[in-house]
């Protein structure tokens, strides 16, 4: 009988990863190939981040994007964008006019985070489209301003509805009003800007949002006939926006006033998985999406109570809706450099970036299992480690790295596959 230890993890990784090529090369793909195994015939394939302005996850982002849109079909690229920013963004990649810098920055209700790589992969989209028989889609899935404004929504609600519904309209000029004094750079300033806020006008502002999401839902008939399909769920995609950023602000606001509630701070990523399950059900039946958000949105489990994170993130939605139709790639590092976050409430954006050393790779983390797999980048089939771990009883990593510290998660559950890059770099645009 043989009675020899188990295979550990790590070596089982070291074995079995696939070897990919570097960031950004051009040339072949061959080296994708297990990766479109992996995925499958999946409809949606969320490509995560352990951290924004990272040059080499925005590269190997663009890398795979390429591969899945030539080789497997996919025919939507969906990013953590302002839903009514990135209409005017998949416009642009359709051939459309305007400047593409203008059209990201926050007030225009773009995501800070959109580094040069990924600006760069939607100048290559523009370019693909000029030729392509089937254009790809972009499509933004995020709250407006990332959470500071709501401008960026009400503004088009009110201009859309001014001559169909002269109510609803007024509802959302009347919200306009309200929010102006909450606006700032991003969700925390906005969130810390609710603490001087008077609560009788939260409490209205709230009130008048629903009254306008109540509105436009239940008069769907109405404005299909006086606008058409098409500008209807842009006016509704527009007042969910309104009303789960205003959510997300007074939940942020509770926290910072020490009265933290997990199923609260959800609003932003529940709003992330009904804008993308919203489109898969106003798409063709063949659409297949390309996601690129932050890992701690993109993994399949929920996390604990009492975490301080949003118990239900986008990833735990969609794989409890889609199932296997959904896949979720998770990009990590060895080492190298990354952003440090830290909360400044003298800050535009209420948070400063600065440039800082990746944390060694601790035992218990994702990171230690590709420390056999350092010289290129390595994916691991995590089902398959998993079943290896679960086989013979062996412990699982219970983190991953997230910016400058770990993000304490059940990785073997929550990634159907972990892509580890052996050094990265900061974005050619990174000024922290």
């Amino acid at each position: 009988m043989d009675l020899a230890a188990p295979m550990p993890l790590a070596e089982w990784t070291a074995r079995n990863a696939a070897s990919l090529a570097a960031p950004g090369a051009d040339g072949p793909v061959d080296d994708l190939a297990p990766l479109g195994r992996l995925i499958g015939n999946a409809r949606v394939v969320a490509l995560g981040e352990g951290s924004h302005q990272v040059r080499e996850y925005g590269r190997l982002r663009d890398r795979i994007l390429r591969f899945l849109i030539q080789e497997h079909g996919f025919t939507v690229y969906a990013a953590e964008l302002g839903t009514a920013c990135g209409r005017a963004v998949d416009a642009w990649t359709r051939g459309g006019g305007g400047d593409l810098d203008a059209l990201l920055t926050p007030h225009a209700g773009g995501y800070p985070s959109q580094s040069a790589e990924g600006r760069d992969t939607l100048r290559w989209l523009r370019a693909h489209n000029a030729t392509a028989p089937r254009p790809v889609h972009f499509a933004g899935l995020d709250v407006p301003a990332a959470g500071g404004s709501l401008a960026p929504v009400l503004e088009p609600v009110a201009r859309h509805l001014a001559g169909i519904d002269t109510r609803a309209a007024r509802y959302a000029r009347t919200a306009l009003e309200l929010s102006e004094p909450l606006t700032g750079g991003s969700g925390l300033t906005a969130a810390r800007a609710r603490l001087g806020v008077d609560a009788a006008v939260q409490d209205r502002l709230s009130a008048v949002l629903s009254q306008l999401l109540n509105r436009v839902t239940a008069m769907r008939e109405i404005y299909i006939d006086a606008a058409g399909p098409a500008l209807y769920e842009d006016v509704v995609e527009d007042a969910w926006a309104a009303w789960r950023t205003d959510q997300m602000q007074r939940a942020m606001a509770a926290l910072f006033d020490g009265k933290p509630d997990a199923a609260d701070l959800s609003a932003r990523d529940r709003y992330l998985a009904d804008s993308l399950l919203r489109l898969l059900d106003r798409s063709a039946p063949d659409t297949r999406i390309v996601l690129a958000a932050h890992n701690a949105h993109t993994q399949r489990t929920a996390n604990p109570e009492g975490a301080p994170l949003p118990r239900i993130p986008m990833g735990h939605a969609l794989a409890r809706q889609l199932g296997q139709d959904y896949v979720s790639v998770a990009m990590t590092s060895g080492g190298g450099r990354t952003v440090q976050n830290v909360l400044d409430p003298e800050h535009p954006a209420g948070m400063r970036q600065s440039a800082t050393d990746a944390p060694a790779a601790v035992p218990d983390s994702v990171e230690a299992l590709f420390a056999g797999t350092s010289t290129a980048p390595g994916m691991v089939d995590t089902r398959a480690l998993r079943a290896h771990a679960r086989r013979h009883g062996l412990p699982e990593p219970t983190r991953i790295r997230m910016d400058d510290g770990f993000l304490p998660v059940a990785a073997l559950d929550a990634y159907d596959a972990v892509i580890c890059v052996p050094r990265t770099t900061l974005s050619a645009d990174f000024t922290g």
